[in-house]
């Protein structure tokens, strides 16, 4: 006999809430069983599936994306139909990704170089501003470091 879970049960082991399994229910991502009562029951296979839905909204996929990833392959009429289209599916979200990784990166590099002129101000006794420390190396690095025009004052 295969284990059911109520959705409380469900929501407890993922450390999530009913509501959001419900709202999975009602965006077409999870069919859970029904008892002629009316109680959602779910198997491992409900719990592996909502694993993978959260694993990629917490990586910044759209419930439509997500939507389409778990669909796809149903309304096609053979597997070979069916494996071309999630492939170029997951190819788009891999090129995505690969994008997002090459400006998380750039990101990541402005941060260590703001970072490592802020560094320099350690010991420094003047006022963070423009008039106070016109030579700081942070004003003066603002051209070249976007970021460091936040961390700057907002002189003219």
């Amino acid at each position: 006999m295969t284990t059911t879970y109520k959705i409380g049960d469900i929501a407890k082991l993922l450390n999530t809430t009913i509501r959001t399994i419900r709202h999975y229910e009602t965006e077409g991502l999870l069919q859970p069983l029904r008892t002629d009562g009316g109680t959602r029951l779910y198997h491992q296979k409900h719990i592996s599936r909502l694993k993978s839905i959260f694993h990629l909204a917490e990586n910044g996929f759209s419930l439509q994306t997500i939507h389409a990833i778990g669909s796809i392959r149903e309304a096609c009429k053979t597997g070979h139909e069916g494996s071309q289209k999630v492939t170029v599916l997951l190819e788009d979200k891999i090129n995505e990704i690969a994008t997002s990784i090459e400006k998380l990166d750039q990101l990541k590099n402005q941060i260590n170089q703001a970072k490592k002129l802020v560094k320099k101000c350690r010991g420094c006794h003047n006022k963070p501003t423009s008039t106070g420390c016109p030579g700081c190396p942070v004003r003066n690095n603002r051209e070249d470091i976007e970021l460091l025009n936040l961390i700057w004052d907002q002189d003219i």
